[in-house]
């Protein structure tokens, strides 16, 4: 299982230099920044409160039935393939899906009706996306009792709490609503942006999902190899706690309000990181969910310079967009002194984000 966890192509085949394009990433993110300083003086995202998604109960009654006819061997690239990478990237695009389609939502129907307590805010979530992510990267062996267990807290949760404990506490839901505001077909992706609800643990469900992918690239590296004794999950751990170190020392006080500039950036990690995997593995997933196993991919669309391109294309993307998230948002919180000197610390640290990216997707 454990090939799931990563792409498929060479991913240091690029179509330049991989120092011209560290360069050029690095230039580009300058460059909008002083463009954003001279012409961008006032705010002009205003939030725009999410639109309510229908909940397609009929939907999830026959996913939940179809269930137990998931042939057996299909349950990694279920999980690992279309659940984790596809919702992502079709969450991009129609918004936030798993919240119409997840099974266990069903749960809320019968609910107690007890208030969601204010301070855990996302943090079951986060909690819930570390534990998923060191299945998928250490032990995904443990997919069977990572899924036993995530079933039996949401379902609780579910009865409870009701349709709260969903939208706060469920991992993949919490990811998948995030990377829904960006969806176009829902409006202004970044009226969208700005108006996430600031909760406890926000910051961390970012970090996990940078962390984890960073992690990912890092554990495929040499310089990782030569340090065999030190546990994968620790390595894990360590990832997450450094972009939630440096994300919140650079934006100080207003890590909270500012964390919904780091989506972007987690949607271009995840298509550059996970494309290759999805376009290929993702077609082996479809047929053994229809019990085939002998089945060899199309895989011309991973070939090493199209990977290459998507990947710079994507990583770029998403930290332009999030440095205009970051810009105007910043302009309503800090001083007009600071408008420009406040915002260098979170600057410097995504052209970190930026660098650091790219080399560890080209330079293995």
């Amino acid at each position: 299982m454990t090939f799931l966890a990563h792409g498929v192509g060479e991913r240091h085949d690029l179509p330049l230099p991989l120092d011209l394009v560290l360069q050029g990433a690095a230039v580009a993110l300058l460059a909008s920044f002083l463009a954003l300083g001279l012409l961008w003086t006032t705010p002009r995202f205003t939030p725009r409160a999410e639109r309510a998604s229908r909940e397609w109960w009929p939907v999830q009654v026959l996913i939940l039935a179809a269930l137990p006819f998931v042939p057996g061997q299909a349950w990694p690239h279920l999980v690992f393939v279309l659940l984790w990478v596809g919702l992502a990237v079709v969450s991009m695009l129609f918004g936030p899906v798993w919240r119409v389609v997840n099974p266990l939502r069903l749960a809320a129907r019968v609910t107690l009706g007890r208030a969601y307590p204010e301070r855990l805010g996302h943090w079951p979530a986060a909690l819930g996306l570390l534990v998923f992510t060191w299945v998928e990267l250490v032990e995904p062996h443990a997919l069977p009792w990572f899924l036993l267990g995530y079933a039996v807290v949401n379902v609780a949760g579910g009865v409870v709490f009701g349709r709260t404990w969903f939208e706060r506490a469920d991992g993949f839901e919490v990811y998948s609503t995030l990377l829904g505001r960006l969806s176009p077909l829902r409006g202004n992706p970044f009226r969208t942006l700005v108006a996430t609800p600031v909760r406890p643990g926000l910051v961390a469900v970012v970090a996990v999902c940078l962390g984890s992918t960073a992690f990912d690239s890092i554990g495929a590296t040499p310089t990782w190899a030569r340090l065999a004794p030190v546990p994968d999950w620790l390595g894990l751990v360590l990832a997450v706690a450094v972009v939630a170190g440096s994300f919140t020392a650079a934006c100080r006080r207003t890590s909270g309000d500012l964390a919904h500039s780091l989506i972007p950036i987690v949607a271009g990690y995840v298509v550059a990181h996970y494309y290759s995997l999805l376009v290929v593995e993702g077609q082996r997933a479809v047929a053994l969910l229809f019990g085939t196993r002998d089945f060899t991919p199309v895989d011309t669309p991973a070939a090493p310079v199209v990977v290459a391109s998507v990947q710079i294309g994507a990583v770029l993307t998403g930290h332009l967009l999030a440095v205009v998230s970051a810009h105007d948002r910043a302009l309503r919180l800090l001083p007009g002194r600071q408008h420009l000197t406040g915002q260098v610390p979170l600057l410097v640290l995504m052209v970190g984000y930026t660098s650091g990216g790219l080399a560890l997707l080209f330079a293995g």
